[in-house]
């Protein structure tokens, strides 16, 4: 570097532009790099080095000046505007490093190969001696010249040489073996030797030299190892034991040794075969899944050792918690797989029985571990609650639908039985398995202060119930069981006031309506059940101490109401056409009594429903759908009546009685439109009239205007189509006195209506003579207009004309 050199000059500066800071080579104008020694000289280290020459500038002339006195002025030098230093870019090409991997791979590649080709050329001409001189030769120069690069730091050298050598005592083994030196081996014997010697020469050069490829064949000579000796010996389970414990072994002699690279590969590698023996376990013990098999035959002995298998890292695992927990957890799962096993094959029933066994056994087993080590027995818990979920969801399955059955609705009677059922399991199994999943949640939820057990003994008991739902059980016992069920939980939630209480007593509510589909096949009982929740809706409606209750309630309320009356009159023996009725108007009080918001919308939900219901067995469904629409607007107006926040319910319930009326004017035959509108029109009209005597200005569009259309626009429409009737006159005369009335009155609405309406009934009337004028009359006629357009244009043209020449005269 510059800076380490002396200068006599006194003109002498580090930061000069225009030469390199490294090789003091002359530099042409936007250079990169010195064409010299090849130095960067762009990018922010290029610029840093400019800052710090500059720096030593400074230094060297004060450094002068304090020596020699004050010298020469120096500009301090700067690079010229035209070579800025651009943002230095990635490195193209291959990197430094990357070349002698590449070239030292492909030299180790290439000896190898030729290694090969020698012995496959040269074996025959050569003798024993110059063969096996030759193979040792090549082996030991290769694998000496790898351990002497390796201590010497060259380690790209070290492994490829290293590599070579271990692959050509490969083929010293197999020449050996070809030259019958080794006896008569088979080809799983040959393998066994070969991935032998290669371990023990890759672990000496490994321990020797550090290198990471011994370390790596040591690992696959290992499993090479182990797939000759399962060849060999034909103990399967046996070998691979071995091998994994080969494998672990080799883990500890890299962690003695300080291999990382045997460490893990080690690792993987034992996983790979442990893997492979829980495989061969499996496989031999669901071939023959017995008692008998698993352990008189030693079928279970794969699953068994690939579980203490688990166990051995353990005290090499001392200062790490974490994994130690993990295996310990993954071989007591092991161990409940092995010993659920025999009952795989057996029927539900038992594999369940077995199932709920280990997940008791653990769920204890986890209340006695401390808390540090409760994830080792939580894991196989959890394993075990999988098949008794399973049974226990499909029995709770089939009691639901064995519960609702397929009957029709008030079709049997009060002691309507349930159905025999082919259960998946032993019925017993749904509390059982019930139980012992609440046992296995309540060690693994978090007990809070205060827990109160009411959730767990609620499940139960509604386990309870499903049981008997799957026995062929009259059906009002499962009513009985959920009445009382839901009767309980409401009442021990009530006497709480908190937020657990309050859904405590939502959840009562839901286990009642439970009980609904159960009990609709009767009558009677579907009775007893709406009139249930009827009581719980009207105290959750009136009593109910916070919102969300009093707004559950007054929506459960109207349709529990409709239930009991549907089904008292099917009880009472009432035609299903005239129930529809009274459920009107006992809802339509409710809401009018109740006048809230989810009281009305659930109570004409109801309506609605109750009504499709009675005219659809109506012999004649007009008259019965004329006779709800009536009932059902009088009570949506008589509620606009009584209260002053619902008067914009009147029109919801003038609407219904007019569709009343026309429903039934459509019944008896009437096809003229003014019966269907002119109601409703004056009711308009009537209401716009007193608006604007309460509000004179009020605007009589929107006062007028809608009741006025719906009076003429129909009655139009039937003159356009036939004028030449009584209904033309009547039309043309109400509009004239729409005209007269609104030009005395100053209605722009009458007024616009009456001369719009009028002119278009005139126009309708003149139609039929104005087809049959004569000819000469409309050539007369478009004449006289002609003549009369022209003669206006001549006079507003002279006109015009006479003004421009008087403003000419003006000064």
């Amino acid at each position: 570097m510059v800076l380490g050199m002396t200068s006599t000059s006194p003109t002498h500066r580090f930061s000069d532009p225009f030469a390199c800071p490294d090789c003091s080579a002359r530099l042409p104008l936007q250079v990169v790099s010195c064409p010299s020694c090849g130095l960067v000289l762009r990018g922010p280290l290029a610029s840093q080095l400019l800052q710090t020459l500059r720096t030593a500038d400074d230094l060297l002339v004060r450094l002068r000046a304090e020596s020699t006195g004050p010298p020469p002025a120096v500009p301090m030098p700067s690079y010229p505007a035209s070579r800025p230093l651009p943002q230095q870019v990635g490195p193209r090409g291959l990197s430094a490093p990357s070349v002698p991997k590449i070239l030292l791979g492909l030299g180790a590649l290439c000896l190898l190969v030729a290694a090969v080709i020698f012995l496959a050329v040269a074996w025959s001409w050569l003798g024993v001696g110059g063969r096996t001189a030759v193979l040792v030769a090549l082996t030991l120069v290769s694998g000496g010249l790898g351990v002497w690069l390796g201590r010497r730091g060259l380690t790209i050298a070290a492994e490829a040489l290293t590599t070579v050598g271990l692959g050509l005592l490969a083929l010293d083994v197999l020449g050996a073996d070809n030259a019958g030196w080794l006896g008569d081996l088979d080809g799983a014997a040959v393998t066994c030797a070969v991935g032998a010697t290669v371990l023990v020469a890759a672990l000496a050069l490994a321990t020797t030299a550090r290198l990471g490829a011994p370390q790596v064949i040591a690992v696959l000579g290992l499993s090479v190892v182990g797939l000759g000796a399962t060849d060999a010996t034909g103990h399967v389970t046996t070998t691979v034991a071995v091998v994994v414990l080969g494998h672990a072994g080799l883990v500890e002699a890299g962690r003695r040794r300080g291999l990382l690279v045997l460490q893990i590969l080690a690792a993987v590698g034992a996983g790979w075969w442990w893997l492979a023996l829980v495989v061969i376990g499996l496989d031999d013990a669901t071939s023959h899944p017995t008692l008998h098999g698993l352990w008189a035959d030693g079928d279970v002995v794969g699953l068994l050792v690939a579980s203490l298998l688990l166990l051995l890292p353990l005290p090499f695992l001392r200062t790490r918690p974490a994994p130690t927990r993990v295996l310990a957890a993954a071989s007591a799962a092991m161990l409940t797989v092995t010993a659920c096993v025999p009952a795989a094959d057996e029927s539900a029933t038992v594999l369940s029985t077995v199932a709920l066994i280990a997940l008791v056994a653990w769920t204890l087993a986890s209340v006695v571990t401390p808390a540090s080590w409760r994830p080792v027995p939580r894991l196989p818990m959890l394993l075990a609650a999988l098949p008794v979920a399973a049974v226990s969801a499909g029995l709770a399955a089939q009691a639901a639908v064995n519960a609702i059955g397929d009957a029709a609705p008030f079709t049997q009677a009060v002691g309507v039985r349930l159905r025999d059922l082919d259960t998946l399991a032993s019925p017993a199994l749904l509390v059982l398995g019930t139980a012992g999943l609440l046992l296995a949640a309540v060690t693994l939820v978090p007990r809070p202060t205060g827990e109160r057990p009411q959730v767990p003994v609620g499940v139960l008991l509604m386990a309870a119930t499903g049981t008997l739902a799957l026995f062929p059980v009259p059906a009002w016992t499962v009513v009985a069981a959920l009445l009382l069920l839901g009767a309980g939980v409401l009442a021990d939630g009530w006497r709480q006031d908190d937020t657990f209480g309050r859904g405590q007593t939502l959840v009562g509510v839901g286990t009642t309506v439970l009980a609904v589909p159960v009990a609709l096949p009767s009558d009677v009982l579907t009775t007893v059940v709406a009139a249930a929740l009827a009581a719980m809706a009207a105290v959750l409606a009136l009593r109910g101490s916070t919102d969300d209750l009093r707004v559950a309630g007054g929506v459960l309320l109207p349709p529990a109401l409709t239930g009991v009356l549907w089904s008292l009159a099917s009880v009472a023996g009432v035609d299903q056409v005239q129930r529809g009725v009274p459920v009107l108007l006992v809802v339509g009080l409710l809401a009018i009594a109740l006048p809230r918001i989810e009281i009305e919308l659930a109570a004409a939900l109801a309506a609605l429903v109750a009504s499709v219901g009675a005219i659809a067995a109506a012999d004649d469904p007009t008259v019965a759908l004329a006779v709800h629409l009536t009932v059902a607007g009088v009570l949506v107006c008589a509620s606009a009546l009584v209260h002053p926040d619902r008067r914009t319910l009147g029109w919801a319930g003038g609407l219904l009685l007019g569709a009343a009326t026309w429903v039934r004017l459509a019944d008896i035959g009437v096809t003229a439109p003014e019966p269907y509108t002119m109601p409703s029109a004056v009711a308009l009209l009537l209401v716009g009239l007193y608006r604007l005597r309460r509000d004179p200005d009020a605007s009589t569009v929107v006062a007028l205007l809608p009741g006025l259309l719906l009076a003429t626009f129909p009655s139009l429409l039937w003159v356009l189509a036939d004028p030449l009737t009584a209904r033309a006159a009547l039309l043309g005369a109400g509009c004239l006195l729409l005209v007269l009335a609104g030009t005395t009155l100053r209605g722009n609405a009458p007024l616009l209506v009456g001369a719009a309406t009028g002119t278009a009934v005139v126009l309708r009337e003149l139609a039929p003579y104005a087809a049959q004028t004569p000819q000469w009359v409309l050539i007369g006629v478009a004449g006289t207009l002609l003549t009369v357009v022209g003669i206006t244009w001549e006079r507003r043209l002279r006109d015009l004309r006479g003004a421009s020449a008087y403003v000419g005269r003006l000064r």
